[in-house]
């Protein structure tokens, strides 16, 4: 019994017509018939009560769901190789919002160890540009705060992150594990670039509550950016997770400030994930439920 002899049988069952089957599957019409019956003759009845119109015998009408039984069944067969082909081999691309820059380094690692031939690239970012490079296509996932301006981009949340002072040891807020953000006034600070998602996060926070720290210097670089913290020159206003592995800093909570984001996964809505994207995903996903359990 040949696949296509299947694929025909389905198709003038579902028409009911030979001559109509037939200029759908591209075929001849008396070769179409010739396919049926030699179908017929395997199965050893009749699938069609053939007379003014053609109706299906009780037989065929059983064969029917298991031939649309037996094609999905190929056909996920035919994906499932796919997929584990695209595991084998292939190309991922990936873009990284700056913080997370500084974080997954570990993870590349793992992915890279458990599927060495597929290949990675990696592009970083702010936050607008990796959505940008998701809606054009030149990465395949995006990892970045949300949530993303475009329709086009469908998301999925990966944590929740507070928006911290980090200062040195020798700061004098350096035993305190919170503050008000009115304590901010005035305070020399060290803020991430304009530009940034999370940048406009924080001015638009401080816009609406009239706080006006002293802006010592603005840096587009997370690492930079605690570095330089580290120094002792003032404390930086940034991610708590960003600021985490950072012995050398003091991390403070803004008690009364709403100043949360959420970090996650990018995906353009009308392109499907490869089987390499997926098992990224997969991945990334299973370290940030370790990471920040519910």
């Amino acid at each position: 019994m040949e696949l296509r002899h299947i694929r025909y049988f389905i198709r003038v069952a579902e028409l009911l017509h030979f001559t109509r089957a037939a200029e759908s599957l591209y075929v001849a019409q008396p070769t179409l018939s010739i396919h049926i019956q030699q179908l017929e003759e395997e199965i050893g009845c009749p699938l069609f009560e053939r007379g003014r119109t053609l109706r299906l015998t009780e037989s065929g009408r059983l064969f029917l769901d298991r031939a649309r039984e037996a094609v999905r069944s190929i056909e996920r067969g035919k994906e499932e190789i796919a997929d584990l082909q695209g595991l084998l081999r292939g190309s991922l691309s990936i873009g990284l919002s700056y913080l997370f820059g500084t974080k997954i380094p570990g993870i590349l690692a793992t992915y890279s160890s458990a599927h060495p031939d597929i290949h990675l690239s990696v592009k970083l970012g702010t936050s607008h540009d990796i959505e940008e490079d998701v809606l054009n296509r030149s990465v395949d996932i995006g990892f970045a705060f949300l949530p993303p301006e475009s329709d086009e981009v469908e998301y999925e949340t990966l944590f929740s992150d507070e928006v911290i002072l980090a200062v040195p040891k020798n700061h004098p807020f350096a035993k305190r594990t919170q503050i008000s953000v009115r304590e901010l006034n005035g305070l020399p600070v060290i803020l991430p670039s304009r530009g940034f998602s999370l940048r406009r996060h924080i001015d638009i926070y401080f816009a609406k509550e009239k706080i006006f720290p002293k802006v010592l210097l603005e840096i587009s670089d997370v690492s930079a950016l605690l570095a330089v913290a580290e120094t002792g020159l003032a404390g930086a206003i940034t991610a708590r997770w960003a600021a985490s592995g950072h012995p050398g800093l003091h991390v403070i909570s803004l008690s009364d400030a709403s100043f949360c984001r959420s970090v996650g996964i990018l995906r353009h809505r009308r392109v499907p994930l490869s089987a390499a994207g997926r098992a990224f995903v997969k991945l990334i996903k299973a370290h940030f439920e370790r990471a920040y359990p519910a």
